[in-house]
Parts: C-alpha cells; sequence; structure tokens
C-alpha cells in the first residue's frame, strides 16, 4: 500500500477531519510512521548490515537514536563480538578484551580503538519517515516492510486514532489494540508477523529431541544397557 491507501484507509473508517484548524490527517499520519517504527522495533523483519564508525580514544559513542535494535557486531577481522552489559564491557575497555554492549542511543566497544576506525554491524535502523503520497513502506529506508505486513501498520493507526477521537464502535480503539497486539500476545498482528519471520528464517522441520543422552542406548538385541 501507498502511504496516501493507507491514511485514506484510517481517514474513511474513522469519518476523520480534514480542515484547516483540526486536519486529523495529519495525526493519522504521524501514527502510520509510529506503526512502522513500533513493527520494526518488536518484529525486527528488516535487518540491515551498515558501517559503524568509530573514533579513535573513545569509550562511549552516541549513534543519536539512529539504531533501533542492533543485533550483531563484527570484529576487524570477521570475527563476531560477544554482547555485554554496560558494566561489564567497561571491565573489559581496561583489560583491553574484545565485545560490546549497546543501550540506546550509546555504544561501547572494546577494545578501545586507538585510530578511527569502522565495524560491520547488523540490526534494525530508524527508518525515514513517509510524507509524499507516493511513498511506501516496502522501500528499504522507510521500514523495508513486505506488503502482507501493511495491514498492521493501518492497524497500528486505527488503534491510536480510536484512543484519540474516542471512537465509541471500537470502544476507544481497543478492538484494533487487540486485534494489532492481541489478547495475551499469541494473537494479533504482531504475533502474525512473528510467525511469518520465523518460518522464513527456520524453513527446516522442528527437530526431534534425541533423548538417547538422557535413557542411554539400546543394544541390537534390544536390552536395555543403561549408562555407565
Amino acid at each position: 500500500m501507498t502511504f496516501k491507501q493507507m491514511y485514506d484507509r484510517v481517514k474513511f473508517t474513522l469519518g476523520a477531519e480534514e480542515i484547516v484548524g483540526n486536519d486529523e490527517v495529519a495525526l493519522i499520519k504521524d501514527f502510520l510512521n509510529a506503526g512502522v517504527v513500533n513493527i520494526l522495533t518488536r518484529c525486527r523483519p528488516y535487518t540491515r548490515q551498515v558501517q559503524l564508525n568509530l573514533t579513535a580514544d573513545t569509550e562511549i559513542h552516541d549513534m543519536a537514536g539512529d539504531i533501533l535494535s542492533l543485533l550483531d557486531v563484527q570484529a576487524p577481522d570477521g570475527s563476531f563480538l560477544q554482547r555485554y552489559s554496560r558494566e561489564d564491557i567497561t571491565r573489559m575497555q581496561k583489560a583491553g578484551e574484545p565485545g560490546f554492549a549497546y543501550e540506546e542511543p550509546l555504544f561501547w566497544y572494546s577494545p578501545v580503538p586507538s585510530d578511527d576506525m569502522s565495524i560491520t554491524a547488523y540490526g534494525i535502523f530508524r527508518p525515514t519517515a513517509m510524507s509524499a503520497d507516493g511513498d511506501t513502506p516496502t522501500t528499504g529506508n522507510m521500514g523495508g516492510l513486505n506488503p502482507e505486513f501493511h495491514e498492521a501498520i493501518v492497524i497500528y493507526a486505527l488503534w491510536k486514532m480510536g484512543e484519540y477521537v474516542q471512537h465509541e464502535g471500537s470502544q476507544q480503539g481497543e478492538r484494533w489494540r487487540i486485534q494489532y497486539e492481541g489478547q495475551d500476545g499469541t494473537e494479533g498482528e504482531i504475533a502474525r508477523i512473528k510467525r511469518i519471520l520465523a518460518k522464513r528464517v527456520t524453513p527446516q522441520g522442528q527437530r526431534r529431541r534425541d533423548l538417547t543422552g538422557n535413557l542411554g542406548g539400546l543394544s541390537g538385541s534390544g536390552s536395555y544397557t543403561g549408562i555407565a
């Protein structure tokens, strides 16, 4: 869906006003962009590789909120670094041990670089807000969300606008909140997106537990041998 198709859906569903002095469509647009960020943060559907530029002799780097979720970081030799708490990484920086920590928007890298350097990172990054009618969250820098996830953005905006206008038919947006989040976290659009993503990254069948290590092996005759 395009940005215009999305805000028209919300506008016509709620009968929102679009007049000077009370332009509710502007608020709908804000909620649609907030919905993209919410889905990216909670579901991580569009992981990207970027280069992080680190300043020499700097223990803490301010990423200015560009990173929504940092998943992995590679050292210059290509190895993946382990993630630590800020307390542990501060100790490790003093000892020169490898690792990283991230608490938005601050990033710690160890060992502290003695020269300016660039490292590879993988994460979810803040998208550019949609503004033009033809914009779409499918575009990489606007979220990279596949078309099957666009309905969730609309439902998020309906939920927030339903609260704002105190929409009686949806119980002040509660019906759309349940449709978006589910009652217990197992249903709703967020859970659906997570299931789709889980299937895409793990296409093989579910692994079955091998209980041999717990029960011991069986002899050729079928007599239980036990564990030595």
